[in-house]
């Protein structure tokens, strides 16, 4: 009966150290997976923040309605949107922008708020500065120097309301336009929205509900190892030698194992962790991010390592304490 029941013990012993790898895995993931400070650093490597322009660019060009803004601003292309905000936003609003995307993102994903959105306010308060009309000369300087005939069309065009074809005028004739400018930039602040909306949730099978549920059990994962070594402690452990003894050993490999993979980085974990991030996080990200899914999941797989380490570190030292006490026992007769 002794050996029948030392078996379980060490079955379940086993099955402790597998559950309890995964669930310091799963419950730092539910951790560290759903807050934007995770990814601020990985999306700034991957350049996240200068793609903002071009996020900004397509949807100026595709959602908003033209006869709603300044004449000079008619007509422009995709490319042109994009050259135009590069012009105009620094990095460091640029960052603030994405920031606040990202927040909102991740609001989102925590059903915080029913869609995320990306505001645009920081723009229009670039546009009305004077930054904002040498954004338009930045953007007319890249253009094919002016012709005597087409300074006269676009004369012509600004009084008829007509669409203008750019160029790039002479400096000299700067100081004339840029009155006009600026009074164009004032209305093109009035055109562009407060923001616009990244994604928002469908009024049925909203994909975020299977999202909680998953999160949900990740919070829970560490009941199960919890619970195999109380049947452990049920079945075997009769003396606080024997307690020490079967508590020990298992702290120390599952300590030992989990602190190597934080320590290593885990290689082999993280592609698998990676492959497994990207196939799953388009159900749930707005298109705009979706590009990024591999640096979300290389953000997510390296903000895991430090806290696992720590914590495989913690319960080798648990385990150590602990064995050591079985020989202190031994060697005292206790």
């Amino acid at each position: 009966m002794e050996t029948f029941k030392k078996i379980l013990a060490t079955i379940f012993a086993i099955l402790f150290i597998i559950t309890a790898i995964a669930a310091l895995i799963f419950f730092n993931f539910d951790r560290k997976a759903f807050t934007a400070e995770t990814y601020q650093k990985g999306f700034a490597k991957a350049d996240f923040y200068n793609q903002l322009p071009a996020i900004i660019a397509q949807a100026m060009a595709s959602t908003t309605n033209e006869e709603q803004l300044p004449i000079v601003m008619r007509g422009m292309s995709t490319q042109a949107w994009d050259a135009f905000f590069r012009s105009l936003l620094p990095q460091d609003v640029l960052k603030e922008m994405g920031d606040d995307a990202l927040n909102s993102t991740f609001s989102y994903l925590n059903m915080q708020t029913d869609s995320a959105e990306l505001s645009l306010q920081p723009l229009k308060t670039s546009i009305v500065s004077e930054s904002g009309a040498q954004a338009v000369f930045t953007l007319l300087k890249s253009l094919p120097d002016c012709t005597l005939r087409q300074i006269g069309q676009i004369t012509i065009d600004l009084f008829s309301s007509s669409e203008i074809q750019f160029c790039n005028p002479p400096e000299d004739l700067y100081p004339l336009l840029t009155p006009i400018v600026q009074g164009q930039m004032q209305m093109a602040a009035l055109a562009i929205p407060d923001q616009f909306t990244i994604v928002s949730a469908p009024p049925e099978n909203d994909p975020r509900q299977k999202l909680q549920t998953a999160r949900m059990l990740m919070r829970l994962s560490p009941l199960l190892p919890l619970g195999l070594l109380l049947l452990m402690t049920i079945i075997v452990v009769n003396s606080l030698k024997s307690w020490l003894e079967w508590w020990g050993f298992p702290f120390i490999i599952t300590g030992g194992l989990v602190s190597l993979m934080g320590f290593s980085g885990a290689p082999v974990i993280g592609v698998i962790f990676q492959r497994i991030l990207v196939n799953r996080m388009p159900a749930f990200l707005p298109a705009i991010i979706l590009d990024y899914a591999g640096n979300l999941a290389s953000a997510m797989v390296q903000a895991l390592l430090n806290p696992i380490l720590f914590q495989g570190i913690f319960l080798v030292v648990i385990g150590v304490v602990m064995v050591a006490g079985v020989y202190f026992a031994k060697t005292n007769n206790i």
